[in-house]
C-alpha cells in the first residue's frame, strides 16, 4: 500500500495544489479557463495521439475490449438512471445526468495520466480506448436523452430534429480527444514514422498534459458550489466509486475474455470520480447544476482514498 501511495499521492497533491490556488483566488476564472483550454485542446490530445501513433494497429483496434467495457458501463448507466427514477422520481433529463455520472469517470484529466504512471504504456492504451468509448457512445446517448426531454418540455421552441442530430454528431466527432485518437490510429495503420519535429512537438506537449490537467482540474473544482441536499449526489457517488468498479471487476474477471492488464485498467477507470462533463451538461441545459457539482467535488475528494485502495487491492 505504501508503494501505491507514493505514486497516487503526488497526483492528488497536484490537484489539491490547484484547488488551494483556486480557493485563494491566485488565478482568475479566465486564467483557469485558459489552463483547461490548453489541456483540452493541446496537451491531452498530443498525449492521446502519441499513445495511438506509436502503438501497433492490432493493439489499438481491440474491439472486443471496447465492446466489453461499453457493455458494463451501459449496465451502470441504466442502473444509475433507473435508480434515480425509483428513489427520487427523477424526470428523464435528470435520469440521463445520473446515468452519466454513475458510469463515466474523469478519464481524460485524471485517469489517463495517473493510470499510465501506475501501470505503464500498455494500460494507458486501454484507458485511451475506454475514453473513446465514453466519448462516442455515452456522450451522444446522454445528449440525446437531454434533447428529447427538452423537446417534451418546450415543443414550440425546440429546434428541428435534423439540427439536433447534427449538433450531437458535431459535438462527438469534433471533440479534440476523438480527433487525436483517430489521427493516431491512421498514423499507426499506415505505419508512418513521425518526423523528428512532429515527434518532439507532440512529445513536449504530451509531457505537459499530466501536471497541467491535474492542476487545472483542482483549480476548476474550487469554484464549484455544494448542494444543501446530498441524497442525490450521494447516490451518484455511490454508483460511480463503488458499484461501477465492482460490476466492472466481476465482468472483466468472470464474463469477458480480456487480457489481465487491460482488465485491470478497465476496473481502475471504473473507479475514477464523477466526470466534469456532467456539470457542463447540467449547466448547458439549465438544471441540476448544484447536485452535479456536489457529486463531482465530493467524489474527487473521496477517490483520494478509494482509488488508492482499489489499486492496492488489485495489484
Amino acid at each position: 500500500m505504501e508503494n501505491i501511495l507514493t505514486v497516487t499521492i503526488p497526483f492528488f497533491a497536484l490537484m489539491g495544489g490547484g484547488y488551494i490556488a483556486g480557493r485563494a483566488r491566485l488565478f482568475t476564472a479566465e486564467a483557469i479557463d485558459g489552463m483547461i483550454f490548453f489541456v483540452f485542446y493541446f496537451a491531452l490530445p498530443c498525449m492521446l495521439f502519441r499513445y495511438m501513433a506509436l502503438s501497433p494497429l492490432n493493439e489499438i483496434t481491440d474491439f472486443s475490449f471496447m465492446g466489453s467495457y461499453a457493455a458494463v458501463s451501459l449496465f451502470g448507466f441504466v442502473l444509475a438512471a433507473l435508480g434515480s427514477r425509483l428513489l427520487f422520481h427523477a424526470p428523464a433529463g435528470v435520469m440521463a445526468l445520473q446515468g452519466q455520472g454513475g458510469s463515466i469517470g474523469n478519464v481524460g484529466f485524471l485517469g489517463l495520466p495517473m493510470i499510465a504512471a501506475l501501470l505503464g504504456k500498455d494500460a494507458a492504451l486501454a484507458v485511451a480506448l475506454a475514453l473513446l468509448v465514453d466519448l462516442i457512445v455515452f456522450m451522444p446517448l446522454t445528449l440525446s436523452i437531454l434533447e428529447i426531454d427538452k423537446h417534451n418540455k418546450q415543443v414550440q421552441t425546440h429546434q428541428p430534429k435534423s439540427q439536433t442530430i447534427l449538433k450531437i454528431l458535431r459535438g462527438t466527432f469534433l471533440n479534440p480527444f476523438v480527433l487525436s485518437i483517430g489521427c493516431g490510429v491512421l498514423v499507426s495503420a499506415f505505419n508512418v514514422t513521425l518526423p523528428v519535429p512532429v515527434d518532439s512537438f507532440t512529445g513536449l506537449l504530451g509531457a505537459a498534459a499530466s501536471p497541467c490537467a491535474l492542476f487545472a482540474l483542482g483549480a476548476s473544482l474550487a469554484g464549484r458550489s455544494l448542494s444543501d441536499d446530498f441524497k442525490e449526489a450521494g447516490f451518484m457517488i455511490g454508483m460511480k466509486l463503488f458499484i461501477h468498479p465492482l460490476v466492472m471487476w466481476l465482468a472483466m474477471t468472470y464474463v469477458f475474455n480480456v487480457k489481465p492488464m487491460w482488465a485491470l485498467a478497465a476496473v481502475l477507470v471504473a473507479g475514477l470520480p464523477v466526470a466534469g462533463n456532467v456539470f457542463i451538461l447540467a449547466q448547458t441545459y439549465g438544471f441540476y447544476t448544484e447536485r452535479s457539482s456536489t457529486a463531482i467535488l465530493l467524489s474527487t475528494a473521496i477517490a483520494v482514498v478509494t482509488f488508492s485502495m482499489l489499486v492496492a487491492l488489485l495489484t
